[in-house]
């Protein structure tokens, strides 16, 4: 069995030139600039294909097929290869051409997504590892605690893997408390298109964000607090506006501005007018254009998130903007983590639209400077929160170095 098992990786592996598989279910919009650097790097670094559906769970948008090519030419396009999804109810998925990508000579690593839904990865893991190809997962890890039977099948799972690729720090002192190497632990955070936001940045001086202001608020003086998102019960919003009329009641007037479509949206309409709160809010709806969306959350005095923050957390940091979400870390994601209590936003104790109030209040009167601020919160995201920063921990795991310890530097 060990001659075969030997002959198997010396027939099925090339030359050492790093080309990496990389299986996604669909490829999400705003993962698109990252994965665009992934394909368009050159030798010797790491050469990225991508293989997945371009169909998405519900609500989630995916990257245009225009993009999507077969090799990339100057830099522009990801580099992909159809595959199809088979889905059994909400979470079980079969992908059958992952399988296959096993026995593909050209790949010497293939980076799953660490799903253990994905039964076909079970399959063609164990077959990559039988080939002697390094598999990674890319991976939220353990959010919590988890116990029994669930907990004991994802550690098995993960373990298929020489190395996880992680959102956050949290993720992996889960893991590392479960037996898990730190070195096989690397976390490559999160990102949006920072290029993009920068230059965005660069064009919004003050007077044009207070004329801004001007045209969505009739009180545009007032504090502003923005939302931007799926609009679900998850996300919680009702507590923004309990905040809003508690903040009234001491004397503190504030608009609210909600950025984002969903399934609650005329629930939280309702709400606001039967609170009297019509005058203070606006609903701006759903959009997608990072050039209407940047300048309204620079706008605003603070981005309230009550419910798990998400990538909410990074596009308003990323424009200078703190954040304000719960504080239970097994109910969060670990976006959350870029959020340092006093710098770069705060916590309130969950589902307490009274402590939510508070922590508003103590924010807006905490005698910080909107430039300090807007410094503190781009300065974290520069850090670490950035595709050309996810990019480097990752080709640092292809190539099988052992994983940095960045839980310390988040603090600023």
């Amino acid at each position: 069995m060990i001659d075969l098992v030997n002959f198997l990786k010396v027939f099925f592996m090339k030359n050492k030139q790093n080309f990496v598989a990389v299986q996604q279910h669909f490829l999400s919009h705003y993962r698109e600039r990252i994965f665009s650097l992934m394909s368009s790097q050159e030798s010797p670094l790491p050469h990225y294909t991508f293989f997945s559906d371009t169909t998405s769970a519900e609500g989630i948008v995916t990257i245009e097929k225009k993009i999507l090519v077969s090799d990339v030419v100057n830099g522009k396009g990801i580099r992909w290869k159809p595959v199809t999804n088979v889905m059994i109810g909400k979470v079980i998925l079969f992908q059958t051409k992952i399988i296959g990508i096993a026995f593909l000579r050209k790949y010497d690593c293939i980076i799953y997504l660490g799903c253990m839904y994905h039964v076909t990865t079970w399959i063609s893991a164990l077959l990559a590892k039988l080939f002697g190809k390094r598999v990674l997962m890319w991976t939220h890890g353990y959010l919590k605690e988890e116990k029994g039977f669930k907990g004991y099948v994802r550690e098995i799972f993960y373990r298929l893997a020489d190395g996880l690729l992680l959102y956050g720090n949290r993720g992996r002192s889960l893991l590392i408390n479960r037996g898990f190497h730190p070195d096989k632990l690397y976390v490559v955070y999160n990102s949006l298109n920072y290029d993009l936001q920068k230059s965005i940045r660069k064009i919004w001086d003050v007077p044009r964000l207070k004329t801004l202001r001007c045209e969505h608020f009739s009180s545009p003086d007032l504090p502003v607090l923005v939302f931007t998102g799926r609009l679900t019960k998850q996300k919680r919003l009702d507590l923004i506006f309990s905040a809003q009329m508690k903040l009234q009641t001491m004397g503190v007037m504030v608009n609210v501005l909600i950025l984002g479509d969903g399934p609650d949206k005329q629930n939280l309409m309702n709400f606001v007018d039967s609170s009297n709160l019509t005058a203070y809010v606006k609903f701006f709806g759903a959009c997608y254009d990072e050039n209407i969306i940047g300048p309204l959350l620079m706008m605003s005095d603070i981005c309230v998130s009550p419910g798990e923050v998400g990538l909410t957390c990074i596009h308003s940091l990323a424009y200078g903007t703190p954040v304000i979400t719960h504080d239970d870390p097994e109910r969060q994601v670990p976006e959350w983590e870029a959020i340092v209590p006093g710098l770069t936003g705060a916590l309130f104790a969950i589902g307490d639209f009274n402590a939510l109030a508070h922590s508003i209040l103590d924010w807006l009167n905490n005698g910080l400077t909107r430039e300090v601020v807007a410094s503190n919160c781009i300065c974290t995201i520069e850090k670490f929160y950035t595709p050309e920063s996810q990019l480097s921990v990752i080709n640092r795991a292809v190539a099988g170095l052992p994983a940095e310890n960045t839980s310390s530097a988040l603090s600023l």
